[in-house]
């Protein structure tokens, strides 16, 4: 009857919480999310990185260009790339429409800057908020492919030249 009654004891005492265990599965529990999120970038970021590396090739391959940066995307008449560089100490831009794989190059630095056009959405246009301005191509012209959003919630669309500013599209509305 003795060892029955120890049995009972023992087995209604509450088991005492550990905290070393506690903190080890929460620290597993962290270093797994952390993994998973890493990989779920890589995964997300991997084409544009491919096609990052795939237009500077291109670029290498078909000018003269150095020192390429700052690579932008524009998906108006497919996809058009833009890529900053440095030729003879000058900064140019060599944009390339997407399978066609043709780069024309324009200068760079006499134009419009971001600041500018920034500037210039909020006072002309009454931007609530710029979504991207991306370097593009329009008529053999380097441009400004700008989408935007207007105090009224509107999404719209510019296309200005790159130099003066001039409006060569405008989509209000969309």
């Amino acid at each position: 009857m003795e060892i029955h009654d120890n049995l009972r004891v023992n087995m209604a005492r509450p088991k005492r919480f550990s905290w070393s265990k506690f903190f080890v599965i929460a620290l597993a529990i962290v270093i797994m999310l952390f993994a998973a999120f890493a990989f779920y970038a890589y995964l997300a970021l991997r084409p544009m990185a491919k096609a990052e590396s795939n237009v500077q090739a291109v670029v290498r391959q078909k000018t003269s260009l150095s020192n390429l940066h700052d690579m932008t995307v524009d998906y108006r008449d497919g996809s058009t790339y833009a890529v900053l560089g440095s030729e003879n100490g000058q900064q140019k831009v060599a944009v390339i429409h997407g399978k066609e794989n043709k780069v024309h190059v324009f200068d760079y630095g006499n134009g419009l800057t971001t600041a500018q056009i920034k500037q210039r959405l909020k006072n002309d246009y009454q931007s609530k908020k710029i979504y991207s301005a991306n370097l593009s191509e329009y008529q053999n012209v380097l441009v400004w492919e700008i989408s935007y959003q207007a105090k009224d919630g509107s999404l719209n669309y510019l296309t200005l030249n790159y130099k003066t500013g001039t409006v060569y599209r405008a989509v209000n509305g969309l």
